[in-house]
């Protein structure tokens, strides 16, 4: 019995030297080659967020006002605010007579017989656009109407010029027309006239989506006597019709469509054609 403990103490003490020889040497070894085979192993590449940022393109240029074109504007709103407060803009056509403020009203027949100044006088009245409309010419289909007097009145105030671009010669030689108004400009390119009776559908306003929008564009484009061919018809445009009588029948009516210019086109539109929208007084 005592031989077997001693022989089992002395095994006990041969494996706890061995343990502790393997924890002094070799446990060391192991780690180091661990090392080794780790720094050798491709590292993952980790892109900071900063890397994943992706530039930012450089916006398109847009339009916008120089501090000579603020005090033009502001010069002619303020006198024309101080003769009636119901103007809301200006209208001219380089190249034509069409020179005219733009008044807005809760009332269509008002401007017809009534003068800038108040003045009763059915056959001048003054420029103005549909009461339904808003003021900032940011609907799709602004109107403005005015009187053509031909021979009734020996001068081409308010519409008398609309009349004109019925020719395709002066249609092409007159293109543009801008709008002024307090806050800034608005051009536009002639796109086509239509002849309707006055009471056409094609007078609205609104319109319930793109797709109703586009059919009455492209029907007056199909139906215009005059037109400019390059102009494409998108959902996105704002048009501006300017709406007179005719002479030879007061029942029907002249209906030229401007297209809008938008700003995204304007620097470059601007920097062709600036020469061309000089404003050249003639009232």
């Amino acid at each position: 019995m005592i031989k077997n403990k001693k022989i089992k103490w002395l095994f006990g003490i041969a494996l706890s030297v061995l343990a502790i020889t393997f924890l002094l040497v070799f446990l060391p070894q192991i780690n180091s080659q661990k090392e080794n085979v780790s720094k050798e192993l491709p590292t993952k590449t980790t892109i900071s967020k900063e890397e994943k940022k992706v530039e930012p393109s450089k916006p398109k240029e847009t339009y916008h006002l120089s501090e000579a074109e603020k005090e033009q504007l502001r010069q002619r709103f303020t006198s024309l605010k101080e003769i009636n407060q119901e103007v809301i803009a200006y209208i001219y056509a380089p190249g034509t007579q069409l020179d005219e403020p733009v008044l807005h009203t809760g009332d269509n027949h008002k401007y017809l017989e009534q003068t800038i100044t108040g003045e009763y006088s059915p056959y001048m009245g003054a420029v103005f656009m549909d009461m339904d409309n808003h003021p900032n010419f940011q609907d799709r289909l602004t109107w403005l109407f005015g009187h053509a007097r031909g021979n009734t009145v020996p001068d081409h105030r308010m519409f008398n010029d609309v009349n004109f671009y019925d020719d395709q010669t002066y249609f092409n030689e007159h293109p543009y027309l801008v709008i002024e108004t307090p806050e800034r400009y608005y051009y536009y390119e002639a796109a086509f006239m239509i002849i309707v009776p006055e009471t056409t559908a094609f007078y609205r306003t609104s319109f319930e989506n793109d797709q109703v929008f586009l059919e009455q564009l492209r029907e007056v484009q199909k139906e215009a006597i005059v037109k400019n061919e390059a102009i494409e018809i998108n959902a996105s445009d704002r048009y501006l019709v300017l709406s007179t009588c005719r002479e030879e029948d007061e029942t029907i009516r002249s209906n030229l469509y401007l297209r809008q210019i938008p700003d995204t086109e304007l620097p470059e539109f601007l920097a062709k054609n600036k020469e061309k929208l000089t404003y050249v007084p003639t009232r």
